[in-house]
């Protein structure tokens, strides 16, 4: 293994202008995938916050004060369910501060309005917008509850955009994956091509075939990992360099900011990727040449 790629690192030096301007083009072209999975997965954060906006608010009546174990006991039957995303109780005093809050700029309204006429209330989301009516329909059979309410024809206008959506992005994810792996195929396959009397001399020498191929893989693979190093870099670079810009939209989405960890995962992805499509670029095309 160890002649193998000493092999291949020597054709790589050996034509170091066709080697640049072919590892450019893998570079271009992962870096292009790269910006295109991070689109991808941002796109998947975004519709995720999004989805999650929409509750279901239901009201006790004004004569309730439900008490903790009440609360609770409503909390673990929703739970059960495996529905809810989030719960937050509002109590009759939460219901007067937001109350305040909204009418600060009018102070008759907020003489007018105790918390013993404000409802206690509970918010409910959803890990699906979709099962919000079903939530909607429990919480209206609890004891002690007066309305429930949620925006049923914005919750299914935004369910039918973000399926939309996905649809959409899937395609074009997956045609980026193709296009990617198409033109790094190209790539290697011209480098092998490039050597075909090479390649008809080391035949002629009797060159059992894992000989001739072995190293045209390992070149493959250097090709994939150099060029995905060289992507992931540019990628780091220009979203270090973009946050400053970015940072007013992202951080009100706190799931969107991508962490160390994350980009590392991308890195390795990048790598496993960038090796596996150049080894098998190196493979088709010097088996193609072979057949020959």
């Amino acid at each position: 293994m160890n002649k193998y790629f000493k092999t291949a690192w020597q054709r790589l030096r050996r034509t170091p202008y066709q080697t640049l301007i072919s590892l450019l083009v893998v570079s271009l072209t992962l870096f292009s995938a790269t910006v295109f999975f991070l689109d991808a997965a941002a796109a998947h954060k975004i519709l995720r916050f999004f989805e999650t906006r929409p509750q279901v608010n239901a009201f006790f009546k004004a004569d309730i004060t439900p008490t903790s174990q009440q609360v609770e006991l409503i909390r673990s039957r929703l739970e059960s369910t495996g529905l809810v995303e989030n719960f937050k109780y509002i109590s009759k005093e939460d219901a007067l501060r937001i109350y305040k809050e909204l009418n600060s700029t009018d102070p008759l309204l907020l003489e007018a309005v105790t918390s013993n006429m404000l409802p206690a209330s509970l918010e409910v989301s959803a890990k699906d917008p979709a099962q919000l009516k079903t939530l909607a329909d429990q919480l209206k059979k609890e004891e002690g509850i007066e309305e429930v309410r949620f925006a049923e024809d914005v919750v299914f206008t935004l369910i039918r955009w973000t399926r939309s959506v996905r649809t959409a992005r899937i395609a074009l994810t997956s045609s980026q994956i193709f296009i990617t792996f198409i033109v790094i195929l190209s790539v290697i396959g011209a480098r092998v091509t490039s050597r075909k009397e090479e390649i008809t001399i080391l035949q002629l020498m009797g060159a059992t075939r894992s000989f001739v191929t072995a190293p045209f893989i390992l070149e493959g693979m250097l090709y994939g990992f150099l060029g995905a190093s060289i992507a992931w870099g540019i990628t780091y670079l220009a979203f270090l360099y973009s946050t400053p810009f970015l940072s007013t939209f992202i951080f009100q989405i706190p799931e969107l900011y991508p962490t160390p960890v994350f980009m590392l995962e991308v890195l390795g992805g990048e790598l496993i990727l960038g090796s596996l499509v150049g080894g098998l670029g190196g493979l088709l095309a010097t088996r193609r040449f072979l057949k020959s």
